[in-house]
């Protein structure tokens, strides 16, 4: 699809905005007028052009962050436009963006949290599920140190929908225990990350039951220019605990039509050593690794002491992550672009696999991830109305995008003393389409609208490798041979502002699934079918309201319903874990959700205290749970050398999470403040009156930070409560992966990090985390967190 505008300059003239309190060039601000409704954005250098806009009317700039100024063109006095930051004033009009690439949170009747770029640069995480850890409001759960599975509002993995750059990450086999693909982000080229809590499939589609989390790249930017410029950052990081090293440079350079980003981050990684201090339990053999598996010469497994049990042997990895953008703006109303990212990482070990036990003796002898590769490309076209063409009564602004993904999963794994390593390999290619629209209407209103669709092919194969040289043997697949898997949606989001300082939001979306999976070959696994069709519809929908009595005061509430259909790993996968064999189910049913939540904003005494909270509740029917099963009459199977329990992913009838999160900031002065926040989230089965999986204890941040034009520093920490064995699933959630089996035990870290710019370029870094050297875990995770770390970096800008 191509769209063609005209352009036609009836005034021309590049200005500049300034802060007006510092000088520096204010980008992605938002330049309007009656006549051209369009617009155009401010570039890196805070440029413009006053081309396609009347000389004689009023135009307007808007930025969230500062205050809205309005000008003649024929009344500039010189080309320089300066604007004052904001003061808790009023939103005034909408900003002109397709609804899903950009939001303003305080327009949103739903909770939002942004991490940008400069968030980003001063933490330095080491993986993108890291960067969600640190902002307090999202628990992660890690399997092995090459993970991170975000928790949202008691929803994990499958439940929560992964954006990059405006396409759904989820692909057809995200499975439904714990997700690891965040990792695959590079948090060094990421403009923003956008996090929208709850129920969000109205604007996003199936699985968005728990949250989207969106990651947005940065872009090159386009000067108004004829000479080139040339920008570029780089930083070098080290942590003492893995002994880490991460390398990052990016290069982007550009004129007036045309802009060019390079990016490549490479990380190593060694094992992880958990903390020395047990405070908060007393386990003392708890989350030490005592043995490993050697294999010698003659390839014979022999179990040895590790010498050095805090030290989580195996542990560490290797990943490299490139990205490449090209954009190209053919003039005022079309821009193109080529998006293309690579991030691969070497075999990851995983580490709680590795830590199994059957009977005295270490399970596994090898158990890991082959590489994580993930490769996506993207063309862009972002299109606006051209004022010169009043008959354009469709759009004011749109995205139009086409994508390919390619994920390959691979799971390699050998009993101890065993002769065959077992080869699991699933290769996913992924097409999408994307199209977005907004229309500007008069009366301070705004429409979006637009469609999505992607399809999946999936297939997987899996052999027994004969370590010795012998023959290969074939083995069961852990999904369907082939699959074919389509999401497909249309939407409308409708928002009005009115005069008293209330606002609407509403939208609707209807989407569409079809799945087809065959089980080729069924000599491991009698199943009473060698095909699964699965056809479902449903809609969507969401009402909110955003009410401003005063500038100091934001109440908002919301009302929206989900839907997420069951994915091949769903219905179709076979897998074997501590006794229990999963198997497939072809009678599963989409699951249903509705949710509500209320939410206060308040600041008090000139800002001085923030204060903010939000309840809120999802009711499920139909809710996909992994439950015991029979298959073909029977309640057991014979399994990997061993009798195991069947269970199956099945439908319960109703389920109800429900949880409330508040947050706390005092600003002391410009530069000191004191943040505070908490989540808890409860779950239950309704039909089985049992806890839900994926339910966090309740945990939360508190940080003190200073921070002036050249040094940020902060002294903050990470706490988490108990959770009681009475508050698991039964068998879930990793409950064998706790102290004594008893449950999650509370604790807490004291962490500290400071930074410092000169010369306005380059940025020193120092940070010490866990510095009381604690021995904890997270929730559900089957490796220990790492114990007192030291981090130094260096970044340099040019």
């Amino acid at each position: 699809m191509f769209f063609i505008i005209s352009s036609v300059s009836s005034f021309s003239q590049q200005i500049t905005l300034l802060d007006k309190s510092n000088n520096k060039p204010i980008k992605e601000a938002y330049i309007f007028s009656t006549s051209n409704p369009g617009g155009v954005i401010s570039n890196k250098d805070g440029e413009f052009s006053l081309a396609n806009f009347k000389k004689d009317e009023y135009v307007s700039v808007q930025h969230i962050h500062y205050e809205v100024f309005r000008f003649k063109p024929n009344e500039l006095d010189g080309s320089v436009l300066y604007l004052i930051e904001k003061k808790n004033s009023l939103p005034t009009v909408y900003y002109n963006h397709p609804l899903r690439y950009n939001s303003d949170e305080d327009d949103e009747a739903g909770q939002i949290e942004k991490i940008n770029r400069e968030i980003v640069q001063i933490e330095n995480p080491p993986t993108s599920a890291d960067m969600l850890q640190n902002t307090g409001s999202i628990l992660v759960q890690k399997s092995q140190a090459g993970g991170g599975s975000p928790i949202m509002r008691g929803f994990e993995a499958n439940k929560l929908l992964l954006v990059v750059d405006g396409v759904r990450m989820n692909n057809a086999i995200y499975r439904s225990g714990h997700l690891q693909n965040s990792i695959t982000i590079d948090n060094a080229v990421l403009q923003e990350t956008e996090i929208i809590f709850g129920p969000s499939s109205a604007l996003y589609g199936s699985d968005a039951l728990g949250g989207v989390i969106h990651f947005k790249t940065i872009n090159p930017e386009i000067t108004l220019k004829d000479s080139l410029y040339f920008d570029g950052s780089s930083y070098l990081r080290y942590n003492t605990n893995n002994r880490s090293m991460a390398a990052h440079f990016d290069f982007s350079t550009g004129k007036n039509k045309w802009a060019l980003l390079s990016s490549i981050t490479a990380n190593q990684f060694g094992d992880v050593i958990m903390g020395k201090n047990q405070v908060f339990d007393r386990d003392e053999g708890f989350g030490l690794h005592p043995d490993v598996v050697v294999q010698n010469l003659a390839g014979q497994d022999t179990m040895v002491t590790n010498l050095q049990p805090q030290i989580q042997a195996n542990s560490g990895y290797s990943q490299v992550d490139i990205l490449e953008k090209f954009v190209y703006q053919s003039n005022d109303h079309l821009k193109y672009t080529v998006n293309l990212q690579y991030s691969n990482s070497s075999t990851i070990n995983r580490y709680d696999k590795l830590t199994e036990y059957s009977d005295d003796t270490l399970k596994f002898a090898e158990w890991y991830y082959g590489p994580q590769q993930r490769i996506f490309g993207q063309f862009k076209a972002d299109f606006s109305k051209n004022p010169n063409n009043p008959n354009n009564k469709f759009y004011h602004q749109g995205v139009f995008s086409v994508a390919y993904q390619k994920i390959d999963e691979d799971r390699i794994s050998r009993l101890y003393d065993s002769p065959f390593r077992e080869h699991q390999n699933e290769d996913v290619n992924v097409f999408s389409l994307n199209l977005d629209f907004n229309r500007i209407l008069p009366g301070n209103r705004i429409l979006f609208y637009g469609m999505e669709a992607q399809h999946n092919y999936v297939k997987s194969t899996a052999f027994a490798e004969h370590i010795g040289g012998g023959s290969d043997a074939n083995i069961q697949t852990r999904y369907p041979d082939l699959s074919n898997y389509l999401t497909s949606g249309i939407y409308l989001e409708y928002k009005q502002k009115f005069n008293n300082g209330l606002s609407l939001s509403t939208g609707i979306r209807y989407s569409f699934i079809y799945a087809n999976s065959q089980f080729k070959d069924t000599s491991f696994l009698k199943l009473p079918f060698n095909q699964v069709n699965l056809i479902t519809s449903a809609p969507s929908g969401n009402i909110g309201l955003v009410y401003r009595p005063d500038s100091s005061t934001i109440l908002k509430s919301q009302l929206t319903t989900a839907f997420r259909a069951p994915n091949i790993d769903d219905y179709g996968k076979v897998f074997e874990k501590k006794g229990v064999t999963v198997v497939p189910n072809d009678q599963l049913k989409p699951e249903y959700a509705i949710g509500g939540e209320l939410s206060a904003e308040r600041s008090f005494a000139n800002n001085f205290i923030q204060l903010g909270a939000v309840g809120y509740t999802t009711y499920l029917h139909n809710a996909m749970v992994q439950r015991d099963f029979n298959l073909n009459g029977q309640d057991s199977i014979f399994y990997n050398g061993e009798m195991t329990k069947i269970q199956a992913i099945v439908n319960t009838d109703n389920a109800i999470i429900y949880g409330t999160s508040a947050n706390l900031k005092i600003n002391f002065s410009k530069a000191l403040n004191f943040e505070y926040t908490y989540t808890f989230t409860k779950g239950t089965d309704l039909s089985a009156n049992t806890p839900l999986e994926h339910i966090p204890p309740q945990f939360g941040k508190i940080a003190f930070t200073y921070k002036n034009e050249k040094l940020n520093t902060s002294l903050f920490s990470f706490y988490n409560f108990r959770k009681n064995e009475a508050d698991y699933t039964p068998g879930g959630d990793n409950i064998d992966l706790t102290p004594r089996e008893e449950g999650t035990p509370p604790w807490w870290t004291l962490n500290y990090r400071i930074s410092y710019t000169f010369y306005d370029r380059i940025m020193l870094q120092f940070a010490v985390d866990n510095i009381l050297d604690v021995q904890y875990r997270q929730f559900s995770s089957g490796i220990s967190a790492p114990g007192r770390n030291f981090m130094i970096g260096l970044k340099a800008d040019f």
